[in-house]
């Protein structure tokens, strides 16, 4: 029994000592890439000023995995593009999704200064694909926490990152939580869409937990992986039927308040057409915070940062 513990004990070592020198081989010096042309000057083009009565303002953003099978890339090139968008459009906090090793390692080196990110692990071995990353100098950071959902792909996306914060300025506080639930899947629709209702269930339980516990407003980003409509075409032009999981948006938004709908919203996009396109991205809100403006950063250019548009909002608390 003893030989057998030993065993498996010298195997972790090896496994952990191998992930940290593959960690280790990824390139965090991001002046050796150069960004895409036309880069710089379609974001400057943006009018990415706050809203007048803005609290706070929050991204939510599928970076993208590096994995190839996943459509992934390697990230310090997409990485250098994130890191410029953070410059200009200086989020308080960012509920990240598909984080995988590479983009921790990356992200660590280089807006460490300024952003810190929690609840990067979701054991001693494995990162967490879904933290939330938030500005030091505007909020201080008063609780945090990682729950994984009961049910859907072990792969370290299916969980609730949460994180309790006083914006510095005016004191108010709220909830964020980051998520990125199962999809539909061919050949198994019946069965992910109850995976998917599992998990929207726990994840509202969590969120009426947090507002129970910490009182103030809660918003609550991701990829929801559901669209507002499937016979709507989505904002890549794609119109996606029952794949599109319509019921599971309709279960969020019964409960929470998309600030997409708000009325008389002020929003900020290249393309209009796409500003109430059905997504998979969504900023839900509760307990009283509303948005004053969108951002949906939605040019070409941006594809090459990831396959999801970078989404953010300034919200009143």
């Amino acid at each position: 029994m003893k030989k057998k513990t030993f065993l498996v004990a010298i195997i972790l070592v090896a496994v952990v000592v191998m992930s940290a020198v593959f960690v280790a081989c990824v390139n965090t010096d991001l002046s050796d890439y150069s960004y895409p042309e036309g880069f710089e000057d379609v974001l400057s083009g943006y009018d990415l000023a706050r809203a007048e009565d803005c609290d706070v303002r929050v991204m939510t953003f599928n970076m993208l995995v590096h994995m190839e099978s996943w459509g992934g890339s390697e990230v310090p090139p997409r990485a250098k593009m994130f890191v410029k968008v953070l410059e200009e459009v200086k989020p308080d906090v960012i509920a990240a999704q598909e984080v995988c090793s590479d983009w921790h390692k990356v992200l660590e080196a280089n807006i460490g200064d300024e952003y810190e990110i929690i609840e990067p692990k979701i054991d001693f071995i494995n990162k967490n694909k879904t933290p939330v990353i938030y500005n030091k100098n505007t909020l201080d950071l008063i609780e945090s926490g990682y729950t994984a959902y009961s049910e859907g792909d072990e792969n370290g996306c299916r969980g609730i990152t949460w994180g309790v914060f006083t914006v510095k300025a005016t004191g108010k506080h709220f909830v964020l939580t980051s998520t990125h639930l199962d999809l539909i899947r061919e050949g198994k629709e019946k069965e992910e869409l109850g995976i998917m209702n599992t998990q929207a269930d726990e994840l509202l339980a969590k969120i009426s937990e947090l507002k129970s516990k910490y009182g103030g407003s809660v918003i609550a980003c991701g990829d929801y992986n559901s669209l507002e409509s499937g016979d709507t075409p989505a904002y890549d032009g794609k119109t996606y039927g029952e794949y599109a999981a319509m019921k599971i948006y309709e279960k969020l938004a019964d409960s929470l308040v998309d600030v997409k709908y708000k009325e008389g919203l002020d929003i900020v996009c290249s393309d209009s057409s796409k500003a109430f396109a059905p997504t998979w991205d969504h900023i839900f809100v509760s307990g009283g915070a509303n948005a004053e403006k969108l951002f949906i950063l939605d040019d070409k250019v941006f594809e090459k940062m990831s396959d999801h548009f970078a989404v953010f909002a300034d919200i009143i608390l």
